[in-house]
Parts: structure tokens; sequence; C-alpha cells
């Protein structure tokens, strides 16, 4: 069946509308216009995105993109890629979706996107998968630490009555490692905590993330502990309240339980192991027994 002429004037006027859209696309434009939206979120993380191409189907894919975190800390994915499909450009409160391939493992999620300048979205999701943080440097007033660690997990944010925020997650740790310098836990001869499997489950609420559970188990220490995080910025400042035990099937526990300091505060450690609680802030934590 042959096609009328009125149907090849639009195939050729749709065709001649793409080819234009991948020659004209402002990519640095476009750029610098999602960078400066991204950054007036919080004035402590900074977005810096060289170019934002054209991909098919109804994709966007960002060059050499940059997150600074308090002017300090640095994230740079190997990718990033924006999925935005027709309901974008039909619905008031635009879906999209976004892929991303970081420090060896995969981030990726949906939002519902309510304004673009400034970046305002009313629901989110977001799954993380074997992501691999290795020597990051992190100095407190208890000890100069390094962390390293696998990361998965999942975030469901959504708004609530009155337009508040609220979310509920999982964070999943495997191979967890403490290096620690000019620490209490080296007088005890460790210098490295190291843990095999950690499962953190917490809400968010506004500023105020509740710990609700979190079992940690390594070959030294097996922990648990709750409580919750004041978010505050520079996240330096997030205040910590948080309660949790040293359990009694702890490899390590004999070595704690033989200081006099330990003796005096716990009477039947192989029972209730040892109880403890964290205050302060995250530059400056203060550990109870």
């Amino acid at each position: 069946m042959k096609l009328k002429p009125i149907s090849l004037y639009f195939l050729f006027f749709l065709f001649a509308v793409v080819i234009f859209l991948f020659l004209l696309f402002p990519e640095r434009k476009v750029a610098g216009s999602i960078s400066r939206s991204l950054t007036t979120i919080n004035p402590n993380v900074r977005v810096s995105i060289d170019n934002v191409k054209l991909g098919l189907p109804f994709k966007l894919v960002f060059e050499n993109t940059k997150l600074l975190l308090n002017k300090t800390t640095q994230i740079v994915p190997e990718s990033f890629e924006v999925f935005l499909g027709p309901a974008f450009i039909f619905n008031t409160k635009r879906p999209i979706g976004f892929q991303s391939d970081i420090y060896e493992g995969s981030l990726n999620g949906s939002l519902r996107l309510d304004n673009m300048d400034p970046f305002l979205f009313s629901q989110a999701e977001l799954f993380m998968s074997n992501v691999k943080i290795n020597d990051f440097r992190y100095k407190t007033g208890l000890a100069d630490i390094t962390l390293g660690c696998e990361v998965s997990g999942s975030y469901k944010q959504i708004e609530a009555s009155g337009k508040k925020k609220s979310g509920q997650g999982t964070i999943l740790c495997k191979k967890f490692t403490a290096k620690m310098t000019n620490s209490f836990f080296n007088t005890l001869k460790l210098p490295v905590v190291d843990f095999t499997d950690i499962k953190l489950e917490f809400t968010q609420s506004e500023n105020r993330v509740t710990i609700t559970q979190c079992l940690a188990k390594g070959s030294i220490i097996n922990v648990k502990f709750k409580g919750s995080l004041e978010m505050m910025f520079p996240l330096q400042k997030t205040k910590l309240d948080l309660t949790g035990i040293i359990l009694p099937d702890s490899p390590y526990l004999a070595k704690f339980a033989n200081t006099a300091s330990i003796k005096s505060v716990v009477k039947n450690i192989s029972k209730k192991g040892i109880g403890f609680n964290i205050k302060g802030t995250l530059e400056n934590p203060e550990i109870g027994i």
C-alpha cells in the first residue's frame, strides 16, 4: 500500500525536526542552566556539567559531570543520563528517570519534576548497587579515619501533607573498613575496625534522619544501634543522638572486658554486651559507655 503525499510530508517534517534538534541543540547553554538549577538546591553542593547532548530515545547525556560537597569532597561519575519520555512534555508534574555509572557501581532512579528553575520535585526513588568507596579520609576529634566499603541501597521520598517531604530507605555495606590513627581504639591495639556486613534502615522527615535499626557484623566486634541525626550544613555540623550495644558475641569483646574502666560500668559483659551512646556532631562525636 502506497503512502499518501500528506503522510510523506509529515514524515519528512518529523525527520527534519529531529535532525535540526540534534544539530542545533545548545549543549553548553543547557548544561549551564541545569548546573545552576541543581546548585540552587543547596549552597553547600556545587554541580558542574560541561555538555548535555541529545540521545535516542528521549535521552539527555551529561558529559564531565562533577559534584563538589562542602568545597572539599568531589564526586565524579563515569556517566550520567536522564530519560525524559513523551509524558515529560504533557504532564504538569514531569516524570524523569536517570542512570549513572559511578565508582565501579551504578545509580539509578526516578523523580517527578515540579519546576526546573529553581529545581523542585515532589517524589523520588533511588537505587544504588555496588558503589565502591576507597580511601575516604575524615578527621574528627576522636580519630583520623580512612574509610572504605562497597555500598548498595534504596531510598523513596514522597511529599506528605503540608508539602513536607518524608522518605525511607535501606543501606547495605560490605567489606567496610575504618583505619584509625590517634584513636582510643589504638590503645586497645585496634588500628582497624572492619565489618563484613552492615544493614541500616532509616526514615527521613525534612532535616531529621531517624535510624530505626542498624546491625553491623565483623571479625572484631558486632554492633547494633539506633537513633537520630539532625542534618546540618556543612555536614560536619550534623548533630548525633545514637544509642547502641556491642553485642556479647563480639569476637574481640574479651579485650574490652579486661579493662578496669569497662569492668566498673558493665557487670555482666558475657550476657549484656557493652552499651554505648554517641552525642555531639560528626566532626566532634562524644562516645559514652
